[in-house]
């Protein structure tokens, strides 16, 4: 069986009052679908996402940490190795947004000041109690960011998780977004510079196309269409999801394959995989048994 290769292992642990959706958003992340049966978090839930953040295998493990005051005697053996964490709250409950600054001590009490961000879920309620200018500013407090987020229809749940990697990945990640005009709110810079990371991306599939490079420039689309989706640009969403399409056919029909390379595939996760040597190899998304091409 093929070991996973990655170039950092990362700890996110989420926090927050009980029944904000903690667990709602790592499954979101993790699963790609939405639980709606709420059950307690006894002390601790976790789970494993493979991530690709500036040409960089991730590791990233999340930690969703049990909210309730009678688990608070077990959280900080949890805190132990957190590189990163996510505080969240429920739009609809001010009490929840109230507490973020304890959480956010908390926090710091135990790893420092390791990079966070704030997390409004929910978001696709209408009776919100929290304003996107209150969870901003409160960011703000923090030299951070906020996002609204929704575990139930995905908003922007993949793009706070792959935010925060980069703003551990590139310590000075905050201070290049914040350099921006006086009065441009935060969620506008976030789609500004997911729009960016979508051209990046899309001209980096290009080029390797261009070059014969298919696989490569698969992963490249692959990246630019998560980043077209965080910044709702349609035609770009449009556009990446063709060229996934044409050259995952090209691949299927064995065009500008090397032949000294083996091409595996995972049905599960439609993704190739290249390698150089015959053997059982497992999809590094799903575990699952690839299949020769």
């Amino acid at each position: 069986m093929r070991i996973e290769q990655y170039d950092y292992l990362l700890k996110c642990i989420i926090v927050g009052d009980a029944a904000v959706g903690k667990t709602a958003i790592s499954v979101r992340f993790a699963e790609g679908k939405f639980r709606d049966d709420y059950k307690v978090t006894i002390g601790v839930d976790f789970s494993i996402k493979m991530m690709n953040v500036y040409g960089s295998r991730v590791k990233l493990q999340v930690w969703d940490t049990g909210g309730q005051e009678q688990f608070s005697y077990i959280r900080p053996i949890y805190y132990t190795g957190a590189t990163c964490g996510l505080v969240v709250f429920d739009k609809t409950n001010r009490i929840s947004f109230n507490n973020v600054d304890k959480w956010i001590k908390e926090v710091f009490d135990n790893r420092g000041k390791i990079p966070i961000i704030i997390v409004g879920n929910k978001y696709d309620l209408t009776n919100h109690a929290v304003t996107t200018e209150d969870g901003t500013n409160l960011a703000k407090k923090y030299n951070t960011i906020f996002f609204d987020t929704s575990a139930k229809s995905g908003r922007l749940v993949d793009l706070v998780f792959k935010t925060l990697v980069q703003m551990v990945l590139d310590p000075e990640f905050i201070d290049k977004l914040t350099k921006t005009d006086e009065g441009i709110e935060q969620p506008k810079v976030i789609y500004d510079g997911a729009y960016e990371n979508y051209n990046k991306f899309a001209n980096r599939a290009s080029a390797n196309f261009q070059a014969g490079n298919n696989l490569e420039a698969l992963f490249a689309l692959e990246d630019a269409l998560h980043w077209a989706k965080a910044a709702e640009y349609e035609d770009g969403i449009r556009w990446a999801e063709s060229q996934i399409a044409y050259i995952t056919q090209l691949l299927n029909e064995d065009i500008f394959m090397e032949k000294k390379d083996i091409i595996l595939y995972c049905e599960n996760c439609a993704v190739y995989y290249q390698v150089k040597k015959d053997g059982v190899y497992s999809c590094s998304k799903c575990s699952a048994i690839l299949k020769k091409m």
